[in-house]
């Protein structure tokens, strides 16, 4: 049995429709802005994730994955040699120019191919052990989009010749894909040896981190350690410092006028029905009856609504991500939390004009 609240919304099922429409896109602010927000952080933090350490160990200071850190070479032998210390491996970061048909900003990120804290990962062709040899080079998929490169081919990697031994997806940071080298490659790009940008120290699960985290601190005094969580922290806020923030503050004014539309929709929408209100109202409607056929109605267009843009908002990461490869998250928790809060939203909307609806008078159901 259709409710009397749905009834009077399909009545017209035009305004039903634009309705729908209308807060579906604003839905799409909310929801893919909100996927951005998760897409960049957790890109920004690819790394950290991936690796099995508890420890970074980097210059004091530089205190993310993006800073220019220097690390002494000795610093990895010493963190080997620790009680409670499973493993540790040096790893190198830079920023560089793929160059195939043209010049392509990638993450150069140096790594022990026979160090199995930090791999490359999702490896769709080729072989990453290819990575012991040197000037070669483990490319993310995102780096070669519209290019014929493939396993075996010979690229410029800073001016250097490179040969490709393998290809991975979605190995990338928020700005760009990660083409992996070993050390020594490393090294010869860089041109600083004996250092290292940062070491990942993996530990055993009954080890004595602040003894640890003492120790190898207390061996050079420009050396700090961070626990993962803490350097994963560090590493999303420099991205925000660093000028990134401007992509959180278009997500925050995306939300923002998604949640201002969301609230006057409801409220127009439940103006617009002040007619419907008062024939029911003459007909004998109580007052708690209008409130709960208002509610109703809310709720039921939030629901249709917000079906309607999480579709969009697939829709539209299927052409940016197509267009771009830039991909954004949506995380399940977010997504519900996306829909309980556009649910209040429209509530508040229909609970402003409410008002107005319960004191409608009857009369103007005979007023031309």
């Amino acid at each position: 049995m259709v409710s009397i609240a749905r009834e009077v919304l399909l009545h017209d099922k035009l305004r039903f429709v634009i309705t729908v429409v209308s807060l579906g896109f604003a839905m799409v602010m909310i929801v893919y802005n909100t996927a951005m927000f998760f897409g960049v952080t957790e890109d920004s933090a690819n790394l950290i994730d991936r690796a099995q350490a508890e420890l970074w160990v980097f210059k004091e200071g530089d205190n993310h994955l993006n800073a220019p850190s220097l690390v002494p070479e000795t610093m990895l032998g010493r963190a080997r040699r620790l009680d409670g210390v499973i493993q540790a491996c040096a790893v190198d970061i830079l920023m560089g120019n793929l160059k195939i048909s043209d010049n392509r900003q990638v993450t150069v990120v140096g790594i022990d191919p026979d160090c199995p804290l930090l791999l490359p990962w999702n490896v769709v062709e080729g072989d990453s052990a290819g990575l012991r040899r040197n000037d070669t080079v483990v490319v993310d998929d995102l780096a070669l989009r519209s290019s014929p490169v493939r396993v075996g081919d010979v690229i410029k990697l800073n001016d250097k010749e490179m040969t490709v031994v393998a290809i991975t997806r979605n190995n990338k940071s928020f700005s760009s894909p990660f083409v992996y080298t070993n050390l020594r490659t490393f090294t010869g790009i860089r041109g600083m040896p004996d250092y290292y940008s940062f070491v990942a120290v993996h530990l055993k699960p009954d080890a004595d981190r602040a003894q640890i985290i003492q120790r190898l601190t207390s061996a050079h005094s420009d050396i700090a350690v961070a626990e993962a969580q803490e350097f994963r922290r560090a590493t999303i806020a420099a991205l925000i410092a660093q000028g990134v923030g401007m992509i959180f503050s278009v997500v925050f004014v995306g939300v923002l006028v998604g949640v201002l539309i969301i609230t006057l929709t409801m409220y127009t929408a439940t103006m617009e029905r002040l007619r419907d209100f008062a024939i029911l109202k003459a007909l004998g409607a109580t007052r708690w009856k209008i409130q709960t056929i208002v509610l109703e109605q809310a709720i039921t267009e939030t629901l249709a609504s917000f079906g309607f843009g999480l579709a969009a908002s697939w829709g539209v990461d299927y052409m940016v991500k197509t267009a771009s490869g830039i991909s954004v998250r949506f995380e399940l928790a977010a997504v519900a939390g996306c829909l309980v809060a556009m649910l209040v939203l429209a509530i508040l909307g229909s609970l402003i004009s409410i008002r107005k609806a319960v004191s409608v008078d009857p009369g103007i159901v005979f007023r031309v």
